[in-house]
């Protein structure tokens, strides 16, 4: 399953198996029953918040589950399954999991994060030029100290990683009209991309970045990634932001930057250990915003990936390409 163009035999849809928190399920149950309902009339759905609530040897025809660390146990429960649905875009946990991964098909809900997570970096960006972390703090002392404010326009914004939420920050990006350079694994033109490259020649572009937003996901290739010398390559007060997976940026190597002066400021919303500790040398500098990987939170989060889930079944249906299957080639 490693060509995400690959086509399967349609099969109906007639028994859905929901995985979920048990503290997230009961908030859930009407929406997915009311939104699946109106879909697919004739499907009857299963829901569980545990193992506990797993019907054994039960056989359904998809499962729609979050990556929990229990869903191993939860399938191992069950005769039979065809496919599974990832309410998440990152599917990194899946691969430590005990469970055949050949056998059925696996879709992920890609492309529900790129408005809030592309808004995110944008704001993260503006945080720092305009100072409104410095403005904040002087505010809450009563101080009234002007400075001279810097501005998006003509910077150059570096984007590793341009999927789905890469390509929503560039188009945002191009609105402050800035000049935009990326990678891409299997290079191709993008569009408003001035430049896409290979992550082997990314140090040229490094060399002149003003803004550097990580959107990679987490795979062998990509884990550490962003250590001390891809950082040694940007151009002298560069910001880091940071909206990919914990563990492709190397924290030792972001503070190691900070002190040199290589970089201005980071925001960073994920970390190789979540939570963050709170000895972590990262909290409480001013040059640093943290916030607790909340970068791809939204209003109706649940409802999209839903549909993400419906748009792979009406292109199962009628024998097309299913649109977010899990590339195992890849990683993600």
């Amino acid at each position: 399953m490693t060509e995400t163009n690959t086509r399967y035999e349609p099969f109906p849809v007639r028994s859905i198996l929901f995985l979920q928190k048990a503290e997230v399920l009961e908030q859930q149950k009407a929406e997915v029953i009311a939104h699946l309902g109106k879909e697919l009339p004739e499907a009857s759905i299963t829901f569980a918040g545990s193992i506990d609530d797993i019907p054994g040897g039960g056989e359904f025809d998809v499962v729609i589950t979050p990556t929990l660390p229990w869903l191993p146990q939860a399938l191992a429960l069950l005769a039979g399954y065809r496919w599974i649905h990832f309410l998440s875009s990152g599917v990194e946990k899946i691969w430590a999991m005990d469970f055949d991964k050949t056998r059925p098909l696996m879709t992920k809900s890609i492309g529900v994060h790129g408005a809030p997570m592309s808004e995110y970096a944008i704001g993260a960006m503006l945080y720092f030029t305009k100072q409104f972390g410095c403005f904040h703090d002087q505010a809450r002392r009563g101080e009234w100290k002007r400075a001279w404010l810097d501005e998006l326009t003509g910077k150059q914004l570096t984007v590793l990683g341009l999927g789905h939420i890469g390509q929503c920050l560039v188009r945002r990006a191009k609105a402050f009209d800035m000049e935009v350079a990326g990678t891409l694994r299997h290079l191709r033109p993008v569009a408003q991309v001035d430049r896409v490259v290979p992550m082997a020649e990314i140090a040229s572009e490094l060399a002149r970045t003003d803004f550097l937003v990580c959107c990679l996901p987490l795979t062998e290739e990509t884990r550490g990634l962003v250590d001390e010398e891809l950082l040694g390559r940007l151009k002298p007060g560069a910001v880091l932001v940071d909206i990919s997976r914990g563990g492709v940026v190397q924290g030792a190597a972001v503070l190691k930057a900070l002190d040199a002066g290589i970089l201005k400021g980071a925001a960073l919303d994920v970390f190789e250990q979540q939570p963050l500790p709170p000895g972590s040398p990262l909290w409480r500098r001013e040059d640093v915003l943290i916030t607790p990987h909340v970068s791809g939170t939204m209003p109706h989060y649940l409802e999209k990936a839903l549909n993400v889930f419906l748009d792979n079944y009406n292109a199962l249906k009628v024998g097309q390409p299913m649109v977010t299957l899990v590339d195992q080639g890849a990683g993600y």
